[in-house]
């Protein structure tokens, strides 16, 4: 029988790095930071010290730890993922804040969110809990990721959550005081890509033309005819395109002033507007 601390000094022996190795252990073991540190000295039974090197080939082959795991955490929040769907990116997480400074809180009763093409669920769920909003709206052309955007609003208990099949906005109805999406962007060529993004994640999720904007080139049109008078809209963005989709936003939103916000890297990472 060995010890946990003896299982992650040969996990550490192989080419994967340190922090995906403890979110392994984390994740498979159902423990915090803390307690994985506490129980280093601890034997692991024979049942799951297998599971957890059988798992581990997995990791080092290249899988997604959060396809193995079944989970990402995403703003404090373990979101349930598979290969329908995206790994929800930390960056995307900094959309919520920006939202956070761009409305008045608390909201009206009546304030209406939209999440075009949801993938996880992860934008339009987050929001309607940590906004406390009950009109929220998730679309996404794909049938798989609904289901999985749906499941985690019943794990997280976000039932206030509506989630309707649509091309863009092909199928909503009305108006919305807040629209986000984070849309396929990555241009079709792109070889600035993770290995392990291309080659386990929904390509329909990520590619979007020659030169990365088809899916803004519909959906900005779209919007115009879906965002409220004084609504805003904020979308994320590859950190080369922020002068194309600001023209986008200038020729259907003629007074619109685009702010283009960096990630936590410094790069151009969301572009966001009011009506």
């Amino acid at each position: 029988m060995a010890t946990l601390r003896q299982i992650r000094n040969d996990f550490f022996k192989t080419s994967v790095d340190f922090q995906t190795i403890d979110v392994f252990l984390r994740g498979e073991l159902k423990l915090n930071n803390t307690e994985l540190l506490l129980k280093f000295a601890d034997d692991i039974p024979k049942q799951t010290e297998n599971k957890l090197r059988t798992d581990f080939k997995k990791v080092e082959s290249g899988h997604p730890v959060q396809y193995i795991l079944g989970f990402s955490n995403f703003y404090g929040r373990n979101f349930f993922v598979d290969k329908r769907v995206l790994i929800p990116e930390v960056e995307t997480a900094e959309l919520i804040d920006h939202v956070k400074d761009a409305v008045l809180l608390p909201l009206d009763q009546d304030f209406s969110i939209l999440d075009v093409g949801t993938g996880s669920g992860n934008l339009a769920i987050t929001l309607a809990l940590e906004l406390k909003a009950k009109n929220v709206l998730a679309v996404d052309i794909d049938h798989d990721a609904l289901a999985v955007a749906q499941k985690n609003s019943q794990r997280l208990s976000a039932m206030q959550v509506r989630f309707m099949k649509s091309d863009l906005l092909a199928n909503v109805n009305g108006r919305f005081d807040l629209i986000v999406s984070n849309p396929p962007y990555v241009k079709t060529d792109e070889t600035d890509i993770d290995d392990q993004v291309l080659n386990f994640e929904p390509h329909k999720a990520l590619f979007a033309g020659q030169d990365g904007l088809d899916i803004y080139r519909r959906l900005i049109p779209q919007m115009t005819m879906h965002l409220k008078a004084d609504g805003y809209a904020i979308l994320e963005m590859d950190y080369r395109q922020g002068d194309a989709i600001k023209a986008l936003i200038k020729a259907n939103f003629p007074k619109a002033e685009a702010t283009i916000f960096q990630d936590m890297a410094g790069l151009d990472r969301f572009i966001g507007w009011r009506n």
